[in-house]
């Protein structure tokens, strides 16, 4: 394991090639939570994962003012291609989800299904907007020094929006990414018309991508359904002796 991952990560978010403007902020104010895993795509990472995650939404404050976020970073694998990176990212996030769905449901009034423009990941009954980077991304602003996963959350992005600050916030993004890029990420066009699945990796996607992240039946779910059908079996009961 990395000895000073977090001094890593300092290093990449105040760096000059860091485009999120809030993210360099709240790192300042202490209002990023970073853990270091193992591996990208291993179960142990997911396990300890999951509990952190569920931590951190007891706690986390979603305030406009006070932007937060969770960083997770991973020893391995190191220099990966972009197509290597996304399929990591989705199995970490598939076995993220097994973990999770045994003591939690779905975000509500967010879709579990990948290919809705309501979809949202789950964690800990939270919504989630993910971010993958790694040192290879094609985008010079998305470069840390290992795989990193930044899960940013949507009751977040709508309080900013509602505080007036989203425009501003994206405006200035743009242009920290112009300066560093030469043009706008391509991805940013996509956002709220198609699945925000298809930016999670960075890797712009041909009109028929599918993602292979499948929500299973939660614990809470898989409860109702059994209910619902005793109750429906009760009632047929009753009705048949009435």
């Amino acid at each position: 394991m990395t000895v000073d991952a977090r001094g890593d990560v300092e290093e990449f978010i105040l760096g000059e090639r860091f485009a999120c403007l809030a993210g360099r902020s709240a790192w300042r104010r202490g209002g990023i939570t970073h853990r270091h895993y193992d591996l990208l795509g291993g179960e142990d990472s997911a396990r300890l994962l999951a509990l952190d995650l569920a931590e951190f939404v007891s706690s986390a404050d979603w305030s406009a003012r006070t932007f937060t976020s969770f960083i997770a970073t991973f020893e391995q694998p190191r220099g990966v291609d972009e197509l290597r990176f996304e399929e990591l990212l989705w199995q970490q996030l598939q076995l993220l989800h097994e973990q999770d769905a045994d003591f939690h449901h779905w975000a509500e009034g967010y879709s579990s299904d990948p290919q809705s423009p309501e979809f949202a990941f789950s964690v800990a009954g939270h919504p989630f907007f993910v971010i993958g980077l790694h040192e290879t991304h094609r985008r010079f602003g998305r470069r840390p020094p290992f795989p990193m996963l930044a899960f940013n959350s949507h009751e977040q992005f709508d309080r900013i929006k509602d505080a007036g600050m989203w425009d501003r916030l994206a405006e200035k993004i743009r242009k920290q990414d112009i300066q560093l890029q030469g043009d706008i990420n391509p991805n940013l066009y996509e956002y709220e018309e198609l699945s925000e699945t298809r930016r999670y990796s960075g890797r712009p996607k041909p009109a028929d991508w599918q993602c292979p992240f499948a929500a299973r039946e939660t614990a809470r779910q898989a409860e109702r359904e059994r209910e619902l059908t005793v109750s429906a079996a009760a009632a047929s009961v009753t009705g048949s002796a009435g």
